[in-house]
């Protein structure tokens, strides 16, 4: 039987918020209805972190994952729909079970106290300092030194010679974006320098070129340079959705919200100091200092490219 909880004495390693709680995990399962008979596939435990209804059905968004999940507005549903909002308005987590090889959920189910009391220990609103960064530089002396960094970081992209293990997953942006801003971070941070974080959230659409994918939010670093007047400025960095080098937060938006992928807003956005691994939309955070689940879970993407949903799991990924 695979854990979902450690004791809370040794919590900081191989803990996932996608885990499974019992022999069942990682099983297809058959879900009996009135109409019909399908296999659903355990997602795990997570927290819905934001419930929005359209065209029949809820939109969902789930504590880390960037892709949407939905559950149809269907009265076999309305239990499920209610303790999605109350989770949401709670922030504590719910047993997740989804329709195989789709994002639509088929049931959910409530968590134990135990689960709940850890999620409430790790998702916290507490901006927590980062002591092993505080001699690291603020801002980047120049453009050129900005443009080598973004030339740097995107050469770790995975499919290029020049990419260490784990490489970044920008050739595959359906997800993932958390753990690829981390690693962009952390590339930075073995430069000499420090970065900001902005999350960005809504109904977001983005293409790639060929594809169209389809967020509840995204994040990418934020980082600050000095112009050639000496000017500070920032521009941010994201090569999975502008690869031709850094650009401005309102330019990065802008991409976040390509009309011609489908209806598309931005409902809010934020700036968080770089090592915050995660912010949902009501503002608590999640941290992942030792860059445990970034590194696990660009390694689970590494093989995938386009705009392919849903996404593997990540269950085996700790913290």
């Amino acid at each position: 039987m695979r854990k979902f909880l450690l004791s809370m004495m040794v919590f900081v390693t191989v803990l996932s918020f996608n885990s499974c709680a019992d022999s069942n995990a990682n099983q297809d399962q058959q879900l009996t209805s009135k109409e019909s008979k399908v296999t659903v596939k355990d997602f795990g435990k997570t927290v819905p972190v934001g419930i929005d209804q359209e065209n029949g059905k809820f939109r969902i968004a789930l504590m880390l994952n960037a892709q949407p999940f939905e559950i149809k507005d269907t009265k076999e549903n309305e239990a499920y729909i209610s303790m999605i909002k109350q989770a949401v308005k709670n922030e504590t987590p719910l047993h997740v079970f989804t329709k195989a090889n789709t994002n639509e959920i088929a049931k959910v189910e409530k968590a134990t106290e135990e689960d709940v009391r850890y999620f409430k220990s790790v998702l916290t609103k507490e901006v927590k300092a980062d002591a092993a960064t505080s001699k690291l530089a603020s801002v980047i002396p120049d453009l050129a030194t900005l443009n080598s960094l973004f030339t740097q970081i995107k050469n770790q992209a995975c499919g290029t010679s020049t990419a260490s293990s784990p490489c970044i997953t920008f050739r595959y942006p359906v997800d993932g974006c958390y753990a690829r801003a981390h690693k962009m971070r952390q590339i930075l941070n073995n430069a000499g320098y420090e970065c900001e974080k902005q999350f960005v959230y809504g109904n977001l659409r983005a293409s790639t070129g060929t594809c169209c994918v389809s967020w509840v939010y995204h994040v990418a670093i934020l980082v600050s340079f000095k112009n050639a007047s000496g000017v500070v400025e920032k521009r941010i960095i994201d090569p999975s959705l502008i690869s031709t080098g850094p650009v401005t937060d309102v330019a990065w938006r802008s991409a976040c919200t390509n009309s011609t992928c489908g209806s598309t807003s931005v409902s809010s956005f934020a700036n968080t100091a770089g090592n915050v691994y995660y912010r949902n939309p009501a503002g608590s955070l999640l941290y992942d200092n030792n860059y445990v689940n970034t590194n696990c879970t660009l390694t689970a993407f590494s093989s995938l490219s386009g705009c392919s949903a849903p996404v593997p799991s990540t269950a085996h990924c700790g913290f």
